[in-house]
């Protein structure tokens, strides 16, 4: 979670909360109370956290040798 809080230090004093999605080969994170009290209501420049979800998907990062699957994947 420390790392999240490094690429969005915007997230700083916010609980993060990590789903696993075991139907896909993928994780989940929630930042509780990034939208304050929703979309009709954020403030944001992005209210619905689309622009952050393109951010992160555009960085590169260290992924530990546990979460890759034994597929084959590197």
């Amino acid at each position: 979670m420390e790392r999240l809080h490094e690429l969005i230090p915007e997230a700083d004093g916010l609980r993060v909360e990590r789903h696993e999605l075991p139907s896909l080969p993928a994780l989940n994170f929630l930042l509780v109370g990034y939208l304050e009290q929703g979309v009709s209501s954020c403030l944001r420049i992005d209210p619905q956290a689309k622009g952050l979800g393109e951010y992160l998907a555009a960085k590169v990062v260290d992924i530990p040798a546990s979460l890759v699957r034994a597929s084959g994947a590197r």
